[in-house]
């Protein structure tokens, strides 16, 4: 008999490897150390409180780890990661946590719940679907590990770039705010913005990360999202600037890529595939829009009861 209990009843390290045990064989390779773990919960807004556990008498077996955001006046709740360890699967445990989570998304007032699953996991597609979810996008991680040519994301016009840190774009007028979790400014605490101006007119923005090795050479570019102003007639021109700006073609060989960027953004991503980059995972983004009750129907429940 499996009993589901709250995340916070574990400690860090065995949460950790409880996470870890739970992604094993997994399409990707995700392990977390405690800090790491820690960092994460921190970054992505993710609540151990409210999230859960499930237990095959005393031993962790699965887990769903979720997160909350007030957007644009919205309760969102996201589901952070769905883990069960190898031997467990297949024997309904993820209906289970995923139904308890629904009680805990109804007690905070969630309006909307987001999740990403990997495109092949068809398995975890049709519980998420079972359980009302539908796909309203397809996010690409498009890798590129080679050098980019001189001549890459050519661009004509003159464009202002303003580097500043992620949260400069949440108040752009085109500023994505449904992107995937992940990808939106309030989880890159870490991370660098570009925001492009062509006089006065906001006509771009990116948000993206570079990391560093111990010789402050770079090791890694990873772009979040870069959008350019819609219906503006040289958005194409805007893009490629954007893109150029980020992955300096200048820099020698280093992993360049998106994270969780979506399809839907052809401009990008066409832009990429041109200069070598390819997919390296594919996931779906999927959402239930859910109806919370009224203050005057909670109050004629109480009354009735």
């Amino acid at each position: 008999m499996v009993s589901i209990k709250r995340l916070n009843t574990l400690s860090f390290q065995e949460a950790a490897d409880l996470f870890n045990e739970g992604f094993k064989h997994y399409f990707t390779d995700i392990t977390l150390t405690v800090d790491s773990l820690i960092k994460k919960l921190a970054n992505e807004d993710l609540s151990p409180e409210k999230s859960v556990v499930a237990f095959d008498q005393e031993k962790p077996v699965g887990f769903v780890i979720n997160g909350f955001r007030t957007v644009n006046g919205q309760k969102i709740s996201w589901n952070g990661g769905t883990g069960i360890i190898p031997e467990y699967r297949g024997k309904g445990i993820g209906k289970e946590m995923i139904t308890a989570c629904m009680d805990i998304y109804e007690e905070e007032g969630a309006e909307l719940l987001l999740l990403e699953a990997i495109s092949e996991n068809t398995r975890a597609i049709k519980l998420y679907e079972s359980m009302g979810y539908s796909i309203f996008d397809e996010l690409t991680f498009l890798v590129n590990n080679e050098p980019l040519s001189e001549g890459a994301f050519y661009f004509e016009g003159d464009y202002d770039l303003i580097h500043g840190i992620p949260q400069d774009v949440r108040d752009i007028e085109f500023y994505q705010h449904m992107t995937a979790w992940q990808t939106q400014y309030q989880s890159l605490k870490d991370s660098e913005s570009l925001i492009v101006k062509c006089g006065q007119e906001t006509v771009g923005y990116a948000v993206f990360k570079r990391t560093k090795n111990a010789e402050g050479k770079i090791e890694g570019i990873a772009l979040y999202q870069c959008e350019a102003k819609p219906g503006y007639e040289k958005a194409h021109d805007v893009i490629q600037f954007m893109l150029r700006s980020v992955y300096s073609p200048a820099e020698p060989a280093c992993r360049r890529m998106t994270v969780n960027f979506s399809k839907s953004n052809k401009l990008v991503c066409d832009a990429l595939s041109k200069e070598g980059f390819t997919v390296m995972i594919e996931q779906v983004h999927m959402s239930k829009a859910v109806r919370t009750p009224s203050s005057s129907e909670t109050e004629t429940k109480a009354v009735q009861s």
